[in-house]
C-alpha cells in the first residue's frame, strides 16, 4: 500500500467523521432543545425558556421589549388585584430589536397562541435602541422569519438562519472563557436555570440587582441612543403591531423609564430626535396609546441599577404606575367576578 494511499485513508475518514459531526451539531441548532437546555448559557436559550413557557401557559397579557423590559415590569405587580385567571408575561429580551419581536409574534400566530384563548393585550417596550439593527446576541438566527428576511433582502441574516453554526459562532466563540465553558458542561448534564430564575418562577420577569446585564450591550444602548432609527426595523414595529391588531390583540407602547434622560420619543424639541418623534406620531395615528411613565421628572437613582435598567424596588414602582395607565385603557383585564 502506497503512503498516499495510507494518508488518504487516515485524513479521508477523518474528514467524513469531522464532516459527519458538524452535520449533527448543524441539525441540533436547528432544534428548540438546543437553545432550551442551554438557556442558563445563551440569551438566547433564556429567550426559549420564555417562549415554551407562553406556548404552554398562553397569558392574557404579553410585555415585548429589550432589557429595559426584562428587569422593568413585573407581570405579577401589572395585573395586581385583577382577575385571578388572567395572568400576565414579560418576554423582555436583553439586546433584542423589532425585528426579532415580529419573529417571536409570527411564530405565536402559526401556533395559534393570539387571540380569544390565548394572547389578548400586548404592551411593547420602546425605546431607542429597539429600532436598531445590530443583533450581537445572535436572536436572528433562531427566531428570526425566514420570509420576513427574503422580504427585506437581508441575505446574510437568511445565511446565518440557515448555517447556524456560522450565524452563532460569534457567540460560541464565548466557550473559550472559563466561566462560560463550565457553564456549557454542567448545563450538557443538568437542568440548569437562568441566572435571575426560570420563565415559569417570575413570570418572565428578572429582577436588576446588578451583574445580569451584558455590560457591552449596555454601553451600546447609553452611547448610540441618538442613532437614527433603521428603516428595516421601524418597519418590523410596524408589522408586529398590524399582526397583533389582526388576530384581534389589543396593543399599547410603553416608553421605559431612564435615570438621567427622557427617551428621543418625548424630546421633540431635540434636533436628533425627529426620526423617533416621528415614530411616535404615527404610532398615535394608528391609535395605539403611549403609556410615559413621570415623563419630565427627576428619577430617584437609588431604583436604579444603572442609568438604563431599572432594581427590583424601581420595577416595583414603576409597574404600578403602568398598571394605574392599563386600567385605564383595558379595564377588561382586571374585571373580578364580583365587580372592577
Amino acid at each position: 500500500m502506497s503512503r498516499f494511499t495510507r494518508a488518504f485513508r487516515l485524513f479521508g475518514w477523518g474528514s467524513v467523521v469531522g464532516l459527519l459531526l458538524l452535520a449533527l451539531a448543524e441539525t441540533w441548532l436547528h432544534t428548540d432543545d438546543f437553545l432550551y437546555r442551554y438557556r442558563s448559557v445563551f440569551a438566547t436559550g433564556r429567550a426559549m425558556d420564555k417562549l415554551r413557557y407562553v406556548e404552554s401557559h398562553p397569558p392574557a397579557l404579553l410585555v415585548l421589549g429589550n432589557s429595559r423590559v426584562d428587569n422593568g415590569f413585573d407581570p405579577r405587580t401589572l395585573l395586581e388585584g385583577g382577575a385571578a385567571d388572567i395572568i400576565g408575561f414579560n418576554m423582555g429580551m436583553p439586546g433584542a430589536n423589532a425585528g426579532i419581536l415580529y419573529g417571536l409574534v409570527k411564530r405565536l400566530v402559526d401556533q395559534g397562541g393570539l387571540g380569544a384563548k390565548g394572547v389578548r393585550a400586548v404592551i411593547i417596550g420602546l425605546d431607542e435602541s429597539l429600532l436598531q439593527a445590530e443583533d450581537s446576541l445572535g436572536y436572528g438566527v433562531f427566531y428570526g422569519d425566514p420570509a420576513w428576511l427574503w422580504q427585506n433582502r437581508d441575505w446574510r441574516g437568511m445565511l446565518a438562519h440557515g448555517i447556524r453554526l456560522w450565524g452563532f459562532s460569534a457567540n460560541l466563540k464565548q466557550l473559550r472563557e472559563p466561566g462560560k465553558a463550565l457553564g456549557f458542561i454542567q448545563a450538557s448534564f443538568a437542568s440548569v436555570e437562568p441566572i435571575g430564575g426560570g420563565a415559569a418562577e417570575h413570570l418572565g420577569y428578572r429582577a436588576g440587582f446588578g451583574g445580569l446585564q451584558d455590560a457591552r450591550q449596555v454601553r451600546r444602548q447609553q452611547e448610540s441612543f441618538d442613532t437614527p432609527p433603521d428603516s428595516v426595523q421601524v418597519k418590523a414595529l410596524f408589522t408586529t403591531i398590524a399582526l397583533l391588531q389582526k388576530h384581534g390583540v389589543q396593543v399599547a407602547v410603553v416608553y421605559p423609564p431612564l435615570l438621567n434622560r427622557e427617551l428621543l420619543y418625548l424630546t421633540p424639541q431635540l434636533p436628533v430626535a425627529q426620526p423617533y418623534t416621528t415614530v411616535a406620531r404615527c404610532l398615535t395615528a394608528l391609535g395605539i396609546p403611549l403609556l410615559a411613565l413621570e415623563p419630565g421628572t427627576q428619577r430617584d437613582p437609588v431604583m436604579f441599577i444603572n442609568s438604563g435598567h431599572l432594581n427590583d424596588r424601581g420595577a416595583q414602582h414603576y409597574s404600578r404606575l403602568l398598571a394605574k395607565q392599563l386600567r385605564a385603557i383595558w379595564p377588561s383585564l382586571y374585571i373580578n367576578e364580583g365587580g372592577a
